[in-house]
């Protein structure tokens, strides 16, 4: 097999669910979080990008440690959208379980790191602005009220937001492959 080329298909669909989830999240980031529409879209475009970076890296370096028949059987369900020979066999179904808990809980993490990170860069760039521009000022300070965070509230905001994308991308995935079966 060569796994040289990623298939189109693979990164329409990698796109579609980077999509999906920005939109979905950047809702949930406007209400929980007080945020303007535009701001929660470029902070929930900024979060998904770095938890997907962050994901395939771990992924990458995961699979060599994979033993190898779960590892082709892996990257073929991935980039080919094909499983070698059972797709629910007995040692594959459960760690796709556990992997699936494990994901939404990694990106879960990375997306609310990934949220503290944004907002100190954010702080420290409106502070050298300020410093360099006193009549803009009141237009910052008018800015920072739209981009503070609830302290409290940042956790469930990024919970929920990972919650109903998920949800979401598992309906998509129910549906294409109800399409395939039929």
């Amino acid at each position: 097999m060569n796994f040289g080329v990623l298939p189109l298909r693979a990164i329409a669909f990698q796109g579609l669910f980077l999509l999906l989830a920005i939109a979905l999240e950047a809702i949930i980031f406007s209400r929980q979080l007080g945020l303007d529409y535009k701001t929660s879209v470029r902070y929930s475009a900024s979060v998904n990008l770095f938890s997907t970076l962050i994901g395939w890296l771990v992924f990458f370096n995961a699979q060599v440690l994979m033993p190898e028949e779960l590892r082709i059987q892996l990257i073929s369900y991935f980039f080919f959208e094909r499983f070698f020979p059972n797709p629910w066999s007995s040692s594959v179904a459960p760690i796709l379980a556990v992997s699936g808990l494990a994901i939404f809980m990694g990106v879960f993490f990375a997306e609310l790191k990934g949220l503290d990170f944004l907002e100190i860069l954010l702080e420290k760039r409106k502070a050298d602005d300020t410093t360099v521009a006193a009549p803009r000022v009141q237009r910052f300070r008018r800015l920072s009220r739209g981009i503070s965070f609830k302290t409290s509230s940042r956790a469930f905001a990024v919970l929920a937001a990972n919650a109903l994308s998920f949800s979401a991308i598992l309906f998509l995935l129910f549906i294409r492959w109800l399409e395939q079966a039929l």
